[in-house]
């Protein structure tokens, strides 16, 4: 018996699960040879969330933002030949199989792509234990011989690509339901401060909407949808739904048609996001708000896209949202993007925010004002609170240094997630001086660009996030779900 294994047989397999657990992600691999206990507790971490990715020679550089097709196959070989060897050892090997929570399949191959399909529809049946499945893409869409073979107990099904209402009757368990929208986010480093609208996304009938919600009504306590789907939302959900995304498509008034039933009924709301091409109007719903409507709201996202519509935000707007935060004061999580704001109009809103005192993850937009005067920095410094775990700024800066608001983050002690968003140009600031100064990040992103942050005593190692992962992340690739909430939809 080698030292290792003497070692780990003085403490049970629950204690050493934990004491692995406090090492971060980059750590784990270079455990698994220690011994055989240590092999399994870390293989139920690494691979608890797969992906599997379908690349094809059409799909895959607009998947991989490149004309540069070498790079593509390249690429392609790899995540494709690791995806194969992942979905044999699922249905080789039932312990494997069991480790694994939650499937990711980014579809960029060919429309058809029957073999890969069949695949994957006989994989889920190897998948005991699966929670979540997420298809994201349309090379090939999602269709009946995925959808019937999706296990039945199953709790989370997020769809970026068609929606087989069919094939899925018998997911009956499903908490989690996140219909497609027609938005991606990209993951290009440089300033793209606007939402891509994705025109091949298909659209979902209304009455096969409804139908789904039916199947699942009884469990739904999170949903995804468009706006114009909020009317056709039965008021009984509504009121058991503790989780809200709505997204904004049009960029029309009609799309506000029914939103009153949201602040009137869902009364369990704990977590509220209005993303996209509302209108002015949706300012309107706010100021109406009074406090005893969703009372029980934890997490608020306001994020519009008002200048692709040619729609303005003013005073009034600004006061209708700050009238509606100070009737929910015990928010912990707010995320605010007014592109077309002026400073002078966001100010109050800043001023603000320090009366959230349980406020532990932020992400604030400074408008579409450009923006260069170093009060501005002391500003937007004076507005965060210690008490900060995960920070997104977005600001059309054209001045200067920053190292004004640098200072301010490296006294943030329990700052773990911080992105910065240049909207204008990329940020004046490297990530070393980031890293070393507040000394608590685990994860920095500058613009769309990701870098997990490691700490071995004093030395720092940066480990950035290839493109594929930013452009298609899901909660499952972060530290924490605060990380992700505050990250996706920017």
């Amino acid at each position: 018996m080698d030292m290792a294994t003497l070692r780990t047989t003085v403490l049970p397999p629950e204690v050493w699960s934990q004491i692995l657990g406090c090492l971060s992600f980059p750590q784990l691999p270079q455990m698994l040879g220690v011994c055989s206990m240590f092999h399994d507790i870390i293989i139920r971490t690494l691979f608890s969330a797969v992906k599997i990715y379908l690349i094809g020679h059409e799909l895959g550089p607009e998947m991989l933002n490149t004309q540069h097709m070498d790079w593509v196959d390249e690429i392609a070989r790899k995540l494709m030949c690791k995806s194969w060897e992942i979905l044999n050892h699922i249905c080789q090997e039932p312990r494997f199989a069991r480790v694994v929570k939650s499937l990711t399949v980014v579809a960029y191959g060919g429309s058809q792509s029957i073999f890969e399909r069949m695949t994957i529809s006989r994989t889920l049946s190897f998948l005991p234990n699966l929670r979540a499945f997420q298809w994201i893409g349309l090379g090939p869409p999602m269709d009946d011989i995925i959808g019937e073979n999706i296990p039945a107990n199953i709790q989370k099904l997020a769809l970026q690509s068609a929606c087989p209402s069919e094939s899925i009757v018998h997911l009956t368990n499903v908490t989690t339901m996140h219909f497609p929208i027609p938005f991606f986010f990209p993951d290009d480093e440089e300033a793209q401060d606007h939402l891509i609208y994705d025109y091949t996304m298909p659209k979902i009938p209304d009455p096969v909407f409804v139908d789904i919600l039916q199947v699942m009504s009884s469990r739904l306590k999170s949903l995804r949808i468009t706006a114009t789907q909020v009317r056709s939302v039965p008021i009984r959900i509504l009121s058991s739904l503790i989780d809200l995304d709505i997204h904004a498509t049009e960029g029309s008034v009609e799309e506000l048609v029914g939103l009153d039933l949201v602040f009137r009924h869902a009364s369990s709301l704990e977590s509220l996001s209005m993303v996209g091409l509302f209108v002015e109007d949706i300012f309107c719903f706010l100021s109406s708000c009074s406090k005893e409507s969703i009372p029980n709201l934890t997490s608020f996202r306001l994020s519009l896209d008002s200048a692709m519509i040619n729609s303005s935000v003013e005073l009034e707007e600004i006061i209708a949202l700050v009238n509606f935060l100070s009737n929910h004061l015990s928010l912990r999580r707010l995320f605010v993007r007014l592109d077309s704001v002026t400073w002078i109009h966001i100010y109050p809103f800043l001023c603000f925010i320090p009366k959230l005192k349980k406020l532990e993850v932020l992400g604030i937009h400074t408008g579409g004002s450009l923006l260069s005067d170093v009060a501005v920095l002391e500003c937007i410094a004076q507005c965060l609170s210690p008490r900060l775990r995960a920070l997104h700024i977005a600001i059309y800066w054209n001045g200067g240094s920053i190292l004004r608001l640098v200072d301010t983050l490296a006294g943030l002690p329990d700052l773990t997630f911080l992105h910065l968003y240049g909207a204008f140009t990329r940020l004046p600031v490297l990530l070393e001086d980031l890293v070393y100064e507040a000394k608590g990040l685990q994860m920095v992103g500058l613009n769309r660009a990701l870098w997990a942050i490691d700490r071995v005593g004093d030395e720092v190692i940066t480990e950035k996030w290839p493109r594929w992962k930013i452009k298609f992340c899901v909660e499952e690739d972060f530290y924490c779900e605060d990380d992700a909430w505050l990250f996706k939809y920017n």
